[in-house]
């Protein structure tokens, strides 16, 4: 038998957009997995506002000036609100999954 044979006899067909909308759409979310969705959408939303409140300084008016010229969007600040918040969205999630996992096993005995 050849490697292709046994490649061939193994290979799977990947799955339609179809079949993986039905199995998301027939998916329960529990508290902790909306309240993930929730921080994440909180999180995105105060970035973009945080960044505009805190500005970052563009240009001094020397080079060891205190006094900003002009500011700019603070990306910075941005970028570590959406990652602190994709994190504690990523934890309350993951730990819905686990009590959604342990309801279900649960259920089975």
């Amino acid at each position: 038998m050849s490697m292709f044979d046994e490649i061939h006899k193994q290979k799977k067909e990947l799955p339609k957009v179809s079949n993986i909308t039905k199995k998301v759409g027939s998916y329960k979310y529990n508290l902790y997995q909306i309240l993930a969705f929730i921080i994440f959408l909180i999180s995105l939303v105060l970035g973009i506002i945080f960044g505009n409140l805190f500005p970052a300084c563009g240009s001094t008016s020397s080079f060891y000036g205190d006094v900003c010229m002009t500011t700019e969007f603070n990306v910075f600040l941005m970028s570590i609100i959406w990652s602190i918040g994709f994190l504690v969205s990523v934890i309350f999630f993951a730990i819905g999954h686990i009590i959604a996992l342990l309801t279900e096993i649960s259920q089975k005995k």
